[in-house]
């Protein structure tokens, strides 16, 4: 399997092939790792790029079933809301657009991080393949982990460039609020996924699948980590 990883606004990305995510595509699994590279004397974030994991065809058709449920009937647990509306059923969001999403969430969004990036089939530009839209902050900081979100990706996704004029995201500003400006420039995108925080999953079956995805994907950072190690860049001698 051949990997690529780019540096993009001093930030390498690991970009694994599509046929690697048509094996293992549902939901996203970020593993945070540090190295230091050639011209970059100082510490960096590598992001692994999202799993996913399919679901049967049964399992599909029972989601395609489901009734969207109002927050008022998860007694306070948003966390389940998210998950039982945006996980469990998000196939039937296939297709729609962000704003179509946006008009059925009930929780106002409160700030937005970029989840993954791409390289043009061209490799002219970067893409953001998807956004995280957070509507709860759990601590002081930002967290991808603990935050409460939905996660939505594009059919068609913006360049880099686009989306950080929109949003006003930069290096000292990673994750913007929602504003308005960006709002319009989202609203009409047509969405590929959606999915709620898989790092705060309740449902005991998707607890499970969700550990195979991450004992799968430290296996990929492994081989991730050897495959740059051989390109003679440092800083993967604890995995």
């Amino acid at each position: 399997m051949q990997i690529q990883y780019f540096i993009i606004r001093q930030r390498a990305v690991i970009i694994l092939p599509d046929d690697y995510w048509y094996d293992m595509c549902l939901q996203n699994a970020l593993n945070f790792m540090n190295f230091s590279a050639n011209d970059y004397m100082k510490r960096t974030t590598i992001i692994l790029s999202a799993l996913f994991i399919f679901l049967s065809v049964g399992e599909l058709r029972a989601q395609e079933q489901k009734p969207y449920r109002a927050a008022a009937t998860f007694k306070g647990d948003t966390a389940r809301y998210l998950e039982y509306n945006y996980t469990i059923r998000s196939a039937q969001y296939k297709d729609k657009t962000v704003g179509e999403i946006l008009k059925e969430l009930e929780y106002p969004v409160l700030y937005v991080s970029g989840s993954m990036y791409r390289m043009a089939s061209d490799m002219s530009t970067t893409q953001v393949i998807g956004l995280y839209l957070v509507i709860r902050q759990t601590g002081k900081k930002n967290s991808e982990l603990k935050d409460y979100y939905i996660e939505v990706r594009f059919e068609n996704p913006p360049t880099l460039d686009e989306y950080e004029e929109a949003s006003g995201c930069s290096e000292d500003n990673p994750t913007p609020v929602f504003s308005k400006k960006l709002y319009d420039f989202i609203k009409d995108l047509k969405v590929s996924e959606v999915s709620s925080n898989q790092y705060i999953l309740k449902d005991p079956e998707r607890l499970k699948t969700r550990q195979r995805v991450f004992d799968r994907d430290r296996k990929e950072a492994k081989r991730a980590a050897e495959e740059l190690r051989k390109r003679g860049i440092k800083g993967f001698d604890d995995l």
